[in-house]
């Protein structure tokens, strides 16, 4: 045989091992396309039992909390094709990482597959799943990794086999809404974690695109309350629900802190319950996975807001419209101030006596232009005296009443570290004039007086501020603190509040002149 011969023959042998061996990976990716916790556990190194909680013996007599055997159930989910899925958990209970898992099954096992996951922050996505990608790339071995993107194809500009990361922002403009209906393949994995803190326009928006046979939606997170968007993304028909309680982890079944190092331990759920209380929003949530009603110390009861939604429908004509002239009083204005094109939302709200007519948010780049152009157009189209536009005076604020002022418009500058005003027949007394603000509202909406139009948004933002008596005196908790509770700035709540405060005439009231 000479040399060319040889050659072929040599050629030919590769070739035949090289089907072979391509062969026996179409084989091996059918399989693991049914079978995830295969994938994770001989792929990637997952141990089986820390996935498949019920291989543990001491599970034989457990009693279920929460969703029984849960990651199993959401693998089962995933490989039989079900294509929404919320997942409420509690903290600590490895979903961060078992979502990596996913993310890298799904990108492995369906060619020219996207694989989107999104939070409301990049921090968030760098720190969590992204994190959990990278430890695991080194056993994956497959495509290239980058900062937030994990490409299948060696050429870089080759896009149609990858996975992403996407900043959903905490509050969604126009141009990240589009951006999140632009992902399309036949193959489409969107993993949300954080999902109580990522605005409803993107989730609506990913629910909209995920429309192909095998396009899936797995929503993540710890729940806050019932009006959060994960409980309300689980609520929906065509979306299985799943709950993962810490006292259904291995970690707390088994006795063993360290069977899953860093997971939730029993000493870490006792001491939810002793610092929040059984019935405590925070230990129903951290510790149990349950999405809470209401927290026990919330300033504003859920029952008041729906009765005052009530009040407000019966006051509507058929057309679900306010006809503002059968309504007695004097219009009002409230006004949250913000100073951002991408970031936190600016909001107004109008009344007329005791019905809040409307309450918007938009995004304000310019907190001077608010005040000489929204502001000041409301109040000449509706013929707003200055001393009923309440403006939250701090920081950008600042510059929304200095523009009114130089209009010669003394609107009602309100400062929430100022000090409380005195008011007849009040007996509380307040650690500032935000906390007293805030009590106001509370007081009208438990005695019934004022109503308010149905709106999630804002019910949200009014049930999550909690309080307490400090040193004889009322202190709502600060909004940087409702914020990272609410996942976004509660605009419309603090809207409202300014609205409320400036309806009736306060003593007191100071004007910036």
């Amino acid at each position: 045989m000479n040399q060319i011969q040889l050659a072929a023959e040599a050629e030919l042998e590769l070739r035949r091992r090289r089907a072979e061996r391509l062969k026996q990976y179409e084989t091996q990716r059918d399989f693991y396309k049914t079978h995830p916790l295969e994938y994770l556990v001989e792929r990637l190194g997952f141990r089986a039992n820390t996935i498949d909680w019920n291989l543990n013996p001491e599970y034989q007599n457990h009693k279920w909390d929460g969703t029984v055997n849960p990651f199993i159930f959401i693998l089962e989910c995933l490989s039989q094709g079900v294509r929404k899925i919320g997942v409420e958990s509690s903290t600590g209970t490895g979903k961060t990482k078992i979502g990596a898992g996913i993310a890298l099954w799904f990108l492995d096992c369906f060619e020219n597959s996207l694989v989107v996951t999104t939070a409301p922050k990049e921090p968030q996505l760098k720190l969590h799943i992204w994190k959990e990608i990278g430890v695991m790339y080194p056993v994956f071995r497959k495509g290239s990794l980058s900062t937030l993107r994990l490409n299948m194809h060696e050429d870089p500009r080759l896009t149609d086999w990858q996975a992403i990361g996407f900043v959903a922002g905490v509050a969604a403009d126009e141009q990240s809404s589009t951006k999140a209906q632009g992902f399309h393949a036949e193959h489409l994995l969107i993993i949300i974690e954080e999902t109580p803190g990522v605005p409803q326009p993107i989730i609506e928006a990913f629910q909209n695109t995920a429309d192909g046979p095998h396009n899936i939606i797995l929503a993540f997170g710890n729940p806050d309350h019932q009006l959060d968007n994960l409980h309300k993304f689980c609520q929906l028909p065509n979306v299985i629900s799943i709950r993962i309680s810490g006292y259904d982890h291995p970690n707390v079944v088994l006795k063993n802190p360290s069977f899953i190092p860093g997971a939730v331990t029993l000493d870490g759920l006792n001491d939810k319950k002793v610092r929040y209380g059984d019935e405590g929003a925070l230990y129903l949530s951290r510790a149990k996975g349950i999405s809470p009603g209401q927290s026990v110390s919330a300033l504003i009861n859920l029952k008041w807001v729906k009765e005052a939604n009530e009040r407000w429908n019966l006051i509507c004509e058929e057309t679900g419209k306010i006809e503002e002239t059968k309504i007695p009083g004097h219009k009002a204005l409230g006004v949250d101030v913000a100073n951002s094109e991408h970031g936190d939302k600016a909001a107004i709200a109008k009344g007329k006596g005791t019905v809040l007519i409307s309450v918007v948010d938009f995004q304000c780049p310019d907190s001077n232009l608010l005040g000489k152009r929204e502001v000041l157009q409301l109040m000449k189209d509706e013929n707003i005296e200055a001393k009923r536009v309440g403006v939250d005076s701090v920081g950008v604020g600042a510059g929304t009443v200095n523009a009114l002022k130089e209009m010669d418009q003394y609107v009602a500058a309100l400062g929430g570290a100022d000090a409380p005003v005195d008011i007849a027949n009040q007996e509380e007394k307040f650690k500032n004039l935000r906390s007293q603000m805030w009590w106001q509202l509370r007081e009208d909406l438990r005695n019934g007086i004022i109503a308010l139009p149905p709106d999630d948004e804002l019910t949200a933002d009014l049930i999550t501020p909690e309080w307490e008596p400090k040193n004889g005196k009322v202190v709502v908790e600060s909004k940087e603190l409702i914020k990272k509770r609410l996942g976004h700035s509660p605009n419309k709540g603090d809207a409202v509040v300014y609205w409320n405060w400036v309806r009736n005439s306060r003593s007191a009231i100071e004007f910036l002149k």
